[in-house]
């Protein structure tokens, strides 16, 4: 799917449970599912920093692959953990050869 000009890729920070200290977070991309980096954060309050705003060789990586991103998490978004889950397995099926 092409995006329209101007148009931002969403990437999303999905905690592995609801356990919102000493957890495994996720970044993932919004529409396909795909999970560009993990990271164990002692507090979900780190976990923007720790998965991209504080990692400006990410930050460089997403702006060359997808252009403008903007990071959120899961929350603050209208995707369902289980929509995401589905996403990220369906990317896993499709791309899991190429690794």
């Amino acid at each position: 799917m092409e995006k329209m000009q101007n148009e931002k890729t969403l990437l999303i920070i999905v905690p592995e449970s609801t356990v919102m200290e000493d957890s495994v977070f996720f970044l993932l991309v919004a529409e396909t599912g795909e999970c560009l980096a993990s990271h164990l954060c002692s507090h979900a309050g780190y976990a923007h920093g720790d998965l991209y705003s504080g990692r400006p060789e990410r930050k460089k990586e997403y702006a060359e692959r997808f252009g403008e991103v903007e990071v959120k998490f899961i929350n603050e978004t209208d995707i369902s953990n289980d929509e995401m889950l589905k996403r990220n397995k369906k990317w896993y099926d499709e791309n899991k050869e190429e690794e």
